[in-house]
C-alpha cells in the first residue's frame, strides 16, 4: 500500500481537469463536477456532465528514472481495473492501450499528458451517475454506466479517492521494477481474446489480440498460432470489428 498523501483540489466546472492539472506539482489531484472541454486520445470529444468522475492525478516522473513515460496509459489501466474487481462487474476489462469496457461498452477513458518534463497527468473519466443515453449516437462505443452495474454504487469523490491510492501503488511498482512487474494484472485485465484491427502509419494488421510484449506493444497471433508484435509508437488506433481476417493489409 502506497503511503503517499495527495493533495486535491476540487472544481464546480473546467474545460479540462488536465489543462488546470497542469499548473500544479506532482501527487495532486484536479478534480471538477463538470467538463466543457473534456477530451479523450487523438482530441476527440469526452462528454463529462455532472454525476461522473472527472479527474486528473499529477505523477512525478523523477521517481520512475529509466521507465518508458509511454507506458503509462497501461499503468493507469491497471489502476482503474484493480479498484472496479471489488464490484464484481461482469465483463469488466481493458483494452489497449486506454480504455476500461465492459463487454463492447465504454466505461472509463483514460488519457496521459505530460506538462513538464518531469511530470505526467493522468486525466481519468467514469461514467457513475451522469446520464449517458444521449450520448449513444454521438460517439463510437455505446457507454456503461457504473451505477447500472453496481448495487451499491460509490460516489464519484469515493471512487477518486480509491483511484489515487491504487495508481500511486501500481506507479511505485512501475518505477521500481517496470512494466513486468504490472504484467500478472496486465494479462488478467485483458479479459477474454478479441480479434483486433491495428492502423498504423504503414498499413493495417489484423489478428487475435494476445496482450503485450515487454514494452507495451500490442502482441497479436495469426490463425496459424504464431504470433508477432506491433510496436505501440506506430499504433494510430486499435480496432474490435465484430468480423476481420487475420491478415496484414497495406
Amino acid at each position: 500500500m502506497s503511503l503517499v498523501k495527495w493533495k486535491v483540489e476540487e472544481l464546480e466546472e473546467c474545460t479540462s481537469t488536465l489543462d488546470v492539472a497542469r499548473q500544479f506539482d506532482a501527487w495532486t489531484v484536479v478534480r471538477a463536477v463538470r467538463q466543457t472541454g473534456g477530451r479523450g486520445r487523438f482530441n476527440r470529444t469526452w462528454y463529462a456532465e455532472e454525476g461522473g468522475l472527472w479527474a486528473s492525478y499529477n505523477l512525478p516522473l523523477d521517481l520512475a528514472k529509466g521507465r518508458d513515460p509511454g507506458v503509462l496509459p497501461l499503468v493507469a489501466g491497471v489502476s482503474v481495473i484493480e479498484v472496479l474487481r471489488r464490484y464484481a462487474i461482469e465483463g469488466l476489462r481493458l483494452r489497449w492501450p486506454n480504455d476500461v469496457m465492459v463487454g463492447r461498452s465504454k466505461l472509463v477513458g483514460i488519457l496521459v499528458e505530460r506538462p513538464r518534463t518531469d511530470m505526467a497527468s493522468v486525466g481519468v473519466g467514469v461514467n457513475v451517475f451522469n446520464e449517458v443515453g444521449h450520448l449513444a449516437e454521438r460517439i463510437k462505443d455505446p457507454p456503461a454506466r457504473l451505477a447500472d452495474l453496481v448495487k451499491e454504487c460509490p460516489t464519484p469523490s469515493q471512487l477518486s479517492e480509491l483511484m489515487a491510492k491504487s495508481l500511486a501503488a501500481e506507479f511505485e511498482a512501475f518505477a521500481k521494477g517496470g512494466l513486468e512487474t504490472l504484467s500478472g494484472k496486465l494479462a488478467a485485465a485483458w479479459g477474454e481474446r478479441r480479434q483486433v484491427e491495428v492502423e498504423t502509419d504503414d498499413g493495417v494488421y489484423t489478428g487475435c489480440f494476445e496482450g503485450v510484449d515487454g514494452n507495451g506493444s500490442p502482441l497479436l497471433s495469426r490463425l496459424d498460432g504464431s504470433r508477432y508484435t506491433v510496436p505501440g509508437i506506430s499504433v494510430l488506433r486499435l480496432r474490435e470489428p465484430d468480423t476481420i481476417s487475420n491478415e496484414r493489409t497495406s
